[in-house]
């Protein structure tokens, strides 16, 4: 029939993806975020970049180890993964993603090798891949998301902005948290300037979030329900203690450690995004599952 849409005539037994997927979500940021916030302060401060040149890969190579560890389990056939390789389809999300973050972990080894070796140079010359190579790593689930046309709360270009911000939140987070533990290596400008960018992160995405509930326009009644779910259904504790913990504690307790240069209350504020983070991907993500298709 012309202009019919298929959909599920009744509701999925369970959600399909679940913790497994948000865990995915959660570890990519974390991984792509500490790459492309590493290579802003390598490019601006050179003469100080030691400390990112360490963490880029070592950081990087441990989230997405984690990030192919929760995918591979998440599979329903894990040994026919490797015909996403020697079989690909182009125009799935699913494909181009594979093959992207498997580009983005080549990167990750390489500058590895780079820090463990001191070829500096060596990691140079793979910057500009690498940089393009991560933002597409963080991008690809925004498609995949996006794909699934039923679910009209998950539209490819706000997830796209979202998803960025969450890599930034959770990259200056993992450096202002490995910069605590090592008992504040770093500069304080430089110090600073990842606490303005986990408090500008945050800031947008709650506004990014907030702004889809109450302000963007409804187009289903599914739409409706889906918010519902989320602020008062049993997806409610974990969104709203997200909420909380990843972009109002934060941005309260980076904005004191920055104003009173007093920055164990930064180390706290990581601490909470990261925590809050997951809790906020995890009731975005099955919220739309909840609810039948028709």
């Amino acid at each position: 029939m012309v202009g019919a849409e298929v959909t599920f005539d009744v509701a999925l037994p369970k959600v399909i993806w679940g913790w497994l997927v948000s865990t995915n979500m959660w570890a990519k940021s974390i991984a792509t975020g500490t790459f492309l916030v590493g290579l802003y302060f390598i490019y601006k401060y050179p003469e100080k970049d030691n400390f990112f040149r360490k963490w880029i890969p070592i950081l990087g190579l441990i989230f997405i180890g984690i990030t192919l560890l929760v995918t591979v389990l998440d599979l329903h056939h894990i040994f026919r993964f490797y015909k996403i390789f020697l079989n690909p389809h182009f125009t799935s999300a699913v494909t181009l993603g594979a093959w992207v973050v498997s580009g983005f972990v080549v990167i990750l080894l390489i500058s590895f090798w780079s820090w463990a070796t001191g070829n500096r140079k060596l990691f140079d010359k793979f910057i500009i891949p690498g940089f393009f190579l991560a933002f597409f790593s963080t991008i690809y689930t925004a498609g995949i998301m996006g794909q699934a046309t039923g679910r009209e709360v998950w539209v490819f270009p706000v997830e796209m902005i979202s998803m960025l911000l969450s890599a930034t939140l959770a990259g200056s987070a993992a450096f202002l948290l490995i910069d605590k533990i090592y008992n504040f290596v770093l500069d304080e400008k430089i110090r600073r300037e990842l606490g303005y960018i986990l408090f500008g992160s945050a800031g947008l995405l709650i506004s990014i979030y907030l702004g889809e509930m109450f302000f963007a326009k409804m187009h289903s009644e599914f739409s409706y329900e889906v918010i519902k779910v989320l602020t008062l259904g049993e997806v409610a504790p974990f969104f709203w203690i997200g909420i909380t913990f990843a972009f109002i504690i934060p941005m309260i307790l980076v904005g004191i450690a920055n104003e009173k240069r007093n920055y164990q209350y930064g180390f706290l504020g990581s601490i909470s995004a990261l925590v809050g983070l997951w809790l906020i991907k995890h009731a975005w993500l099955i919220a739309p599952q909840n609810l039948p298709l028709s």
